[in-house]
């Protein structure tokens, strides 16, 4: 099988409400949709989100690079994803975004001639997976109310942005906990926002409103600093921004720096090496979860698919898919809540207009 062609289109979406988060207030989103073709009659389809304060790069970049990689891929077989990586690093580092929209048309492909659903191909066995629901930055009051929509609408994993003083983040974290009762579970992301400092004066007090876990408090840079206020709290922490390669996970692990790493795609650079930063994270007993950050249901079904197939993945925070206003792709999993049960058509399974 051959890749006879690649074809990009730019597409818009926006958030119901703005997000806001500790770096950044996010309204609409584009991305860039990639359809791999081949000799045999089969397409696959792939999704660039870059955020560039996260990624480095944006959809102009993207775009570019994606032109040029489509010269070097024209021919090759999708299916041999390890050699479709060698060769888009061959030509340009970086670039995440856009590699893994290929990367994910290609296992679409891969997948659709298998005949198995994505997670079965990458050796899952069951389709399920549970996500929490996102709620941006806001006054106490009014993320306490939207903590209440979610649970309504039958979520009870709860993550919750802050990273602004923290005085006022712990009144947030108290008005959500109030609405939210005991049995939702919360877990916090600071997206960078505080010092060591705040967070070892912050962190104690949010044990005791029974937080899962705290995502990048610190710096992505500051990896000794995750160090210091892991070794000094009881609460789980994790990285994000913090790691992007299987290499930065390494080194997050073999330090004791962290508990949990977060995996997204568009970091990353696709599947291929989500599934190497889940290895290298499992063999030093450290647990992943699987994100996103502004990306249509075709990328975060494949995450679903990704989080389905790998058991150290044990927390998924794929939850663009119901906060964002998306005509364009559509189906692959079905869901009460945050549970979510993907369908066993071959590939990704998701419907693109």
């Amino acid at each position: 099988m051959q890749i006879t062609d690649i074809q990009f289109e730019k597409v818009s979406f926006s958030f119901e409400q703005p997000m806001k988060v500790a770096f950044a207030e996010i309204k609409d989103i584009e991305t860039l949709l990639v359809k791999i073709d081949t000799d045999e009659g089969l397409s696959g389809f792939g999704e660039a989100a870059p955020l560039p304060f996260v990624t480095g790069d944006n959809l102009d970049s993207a775009w570019a690079v994606g032109r040029e990689l489509r010269k070097a891929l024209l021919g090759c077989d999708p299916a041999a994803i390890g050699g479709i990586h060698r060769r888009m690093d061959s030509l340009y580092n970086g670039c995440g975004a856009i590699k893994c929209a290929i990367d994910m048309a290609c296992y679409d492909i891969a997948a659709k001639a298998a005949g198995m659903p994505l997670y079965r191909y990458l050796g899952g066995e069951s389709g399920h997976v549970h996500s929490d629901v996102t709620i941006g930055i806001d006054t106490p009051d009014a993320m306490a109310a939207k903590a209440l929509e979610w649970i309504e609408k039958g979520f009870t994993i709860l993550k919750i942005k802050l990273g602004e003083d923290i005085e006022t983040d712990l009144a947030r974290m108290q008005a959500v906990r109030k609405a939210a009762g005991p049995s939702i579970a919360l877990r916090i992301d600071a997206n960078q926002g505080w010092t060591v400092k705040d967070s070892l004066r912050v962190i104690p007090e949010l044990e005791k409103l029974n937080v899962g876990l705290i995502e990048q408090p610190v710096a992505a840079w500051n990896y000794e600093g995750l160090r210091e206020i892991r070794q000094a709290v009881r609460l789980p922490i994790a990285a994000d921004e913090s790691c992007h390669t299987p290499v930065d996970a390494a080194r997050l692990a073999s330090m004791q720096a962290v508990d949990f790493i977060n995996i997204k795609l568009m970091k990353c650079g696709g599947i291929y090496n989500a599934i190497k930063i889940n290895a290298v994270a499992e063999s030093f007993g450290v647990s992943c979860m699987i994100g996103c950050m502004g990306e249509s249901a075709l990328a975060n079904v494949a995450g679903m698919h990704v989080a389905a197939a790998l058991d150290n993945i044990k927390e998924v925070d794929l939850d663009a898919v119901y906060i964002l206003s998306d005509k364009k792709a559509h189906g692959g999993f079905e869901h009460k809540g945050g549970r979510a049960v993907l369908t066993d058509t071959p590939g990704i399974g998701v419907t693109i207009d």
